[in-house]
């Protein structure tokens, strides 16, 4: 009888304590996209073209940015051309449009379909806050279409 007893008094205090940890957490969590995340906010603000700021990538972080066109390299035409295309899209946006897409992306995972294709297709523009601050801060001095930017190292493709 004692046993069940104590049985019943510790089901008890944890049936107490889940109610009282319900009842002092905040309420439901909600994705939301933040100054710097999913997008940093100087991608968001920037004036600079995509080549402009390719440019300045290249010469500040240089190593982000083969590795990038490692990658980039690597997938097939129509993702390369679909990649470039959808940057040059986001580009486009204001900085109200832009900040748009990165609460989109924030809070559907299934916004963005380009990711579907290839997950890193923007991690040279959205991923590193170190790499866009760099780059941002000198890409106004880079000219405003240089499209030899997408074309970089060994595993390039053939008349790019």
């Amino acid at each position: 009888m004692q046993e069940r007893l104590r049985g019943l008094t510790w089901t008890g205090a944890i049936v107490v304590a889940m109610v009282v940890g319900v009842a002092v957490l905040p309420g439901k969590a909600v994705a939301d996209a933040s100054d710097d995340y999913p997008i940093p906010k100087r991608i968001i603000d920037t004036a600079c073209t995509v080549d402009q700021y390719m440019a300045a990538a290249r010469d500040t972080s240089p190593i982000y940015y083969q590795r990038y066109m490692i990658d980039y390299n690597n997938r097939p035409a129509d993702v390369e051309d679909a990649a470039r295309d959808r940057i040059y899209w986001f580009f486009s946006l204001d900085a109200s449009g832009r900040r748009q897409y990165s609460e989109d992306t924030a809070t559907n995972v299934y916004y963005e379909q380009m990711a579907t294709h290839w997950g890193n297709w923007a991690k040279l523009f959205f991923n590193n806050k170190g790499v866009v601050a760099k780059a941002t801060d000198v890409c106004p001095d880079y000219p405003q279409v240089d499209p030899t930017v997408w074309n970089w190292g060994p595993n390039q493709r053939a008349g790019s």
